[in-house]
């Protein structure tokens, strides 16, 4: 074969590759062009923290997406069909995005994760269910996502709602100061004192059996008493004062010392711890609550003698007075007379009687 025909073979060999790689990119082109583009899907999910007044959601939640179906495509992280993502506070995080190459029907489940219940939060409990409609369209693929709460009602947001509230203090372990009442001198009977527990704010808790931020305790003679305790639900700093009341009891002394109760509440934790400070007038802490009435011996109108209550009178019983006695004689005397004068006339009547039988 001549050189001339081997060089031409060769130009057609080469004709013929060129056209081929032409036809391959032609269909690869044609094969991409036909081939449905992928459609990314974004879930956001919202998180809001009630928190009492003065306090902020510093704690972050665990939720879970998780693939109902085997298989589904997943965000970018997943672990066995499961995406687990946190929230920080009232804040909100986007789940995604999830590429979807095929048409379909496409079902996700969220819910919040509570490995470790923190004393004080009450949880969401809400499980979402999410429906992704994957369809082909004039320019591709698109999707329609349909939201589901546990009641399976239809809803638009993906939202969980937490609470914070600290466990009310425990009464039980709250200081309750007696109130001590101490009578001195010699009265001739006990009397009933009052005693009252005033909150400096009238809406502040307050015992069993208060009213309008006032209690009030009796105690006769001498003795103890105590107001009870009672629980706080809000971190804070209360003021209490007990004192007597002056009822008026003829012939004592009120005492008119006047006892301050600082209770400082605080979060511990989540659970509401109370320190409780106690002190008399002059600043110093006790642990008693005590009072002291003097009797004096003397009536509401300054008499001395017997004591008597307020608008009472004192009386002491008459002597030497013989009035009385001789009544008495004379009526014994009288009756003696008729009964013997009687007993007389019954024994002549017998003897009259006796002699007309003879």
């Amino acid at each position: 074969m001549s050189v001339i025909q081997k060089t031409k073979r060769g130009k057609k060999n080469i004709a013929s590759c060129l056209l081929l790689a032409c036809f391959l990119t032609m269909a690869a082109v044609r094969a991409v062009s036909a081939a449905p583009p992928e459609v990314p899907v974004t879930l956001t999910v919202e998180q809001a923290v009630d928190m009492p007044e003065g306090l902020s959601a510093g704690d972050t939640f665990t939720y879970q997406v998780t693939a109902l179906e085997a298989g589904s495509p997943m965000p970018l992280g997943s672990v066995a069909d499961t995406c687990t993502f946190t929230i920080g506070g009232t804040d909100s995080a986007v789940v995604g995005p999830i590429d979807f190459v095929r048409t379909g029907v496409y079902r996700y489940e969220i819910k919040q994760v509570v490995t470790i219940s923190k004393t004080g939060y009450t949880y969401d409990g809400q499980i979402y269910t999410v429906v992704i409609y994957v369809k082909n369209s004039s320019s591709g693929l698109a999707s329609e996502i349909i939201v589901q709460n546990s009641a399976g009602d239809k809803v638009g947001d993906i939202k969980f709602e937490n609470s914070y509230a600290p466990l009310a203090s425990d009464p039980s372990v709250m200081v309750d100061p007696p109130v001590r009442k101490t009578v001195t001198g010699n009265p001739g009977r006990d009397s009933t004192f009052t005693f009252k527990l005033e909150a400096k704010d009238k809406a502040g808790p307050m015992p069993l059996g208060s009213a309008d931020g006032v209690k009030t305790v009796t105690i006769t003679g001498s003795g103890e008493e105590e107001f009870g305790t009672w629980s706080y639900t809000a971190a804070d700093t209360y003021s209490y004062t007990i004192s007597e009341v002056n009822t008026g009891e003829a012939g004592y002394t009120y005492d008119k010392t006047v006892y301050t109760i600082a209770d400082s509440v605080t979060d511990a934790d989540g659970q509401l711890v109370v320190e409780r400070t106690v002190t008399d007038k002059a600043g110093r802490q006790v642990s008693v609550c005590a009072f002291t009435n003097e009797f004096s011996g003397e009536s509401a109108k300054g008499t001395a003698g017997k004591y008597t209550p307020a608008g009472g009178s004192l009386s002491r019983p008459k002597t030497g007075d013989n009035s009385a006695l001789a009544q008495y004689a004379m009526l014994a005397l009288t009756a003696l007379l008729v009964l013997s004068a009687l007993a007389a006339w019954k024994w002549k009547q017998k003897k009259r009687l006796w002699e007309s039988n003879r």
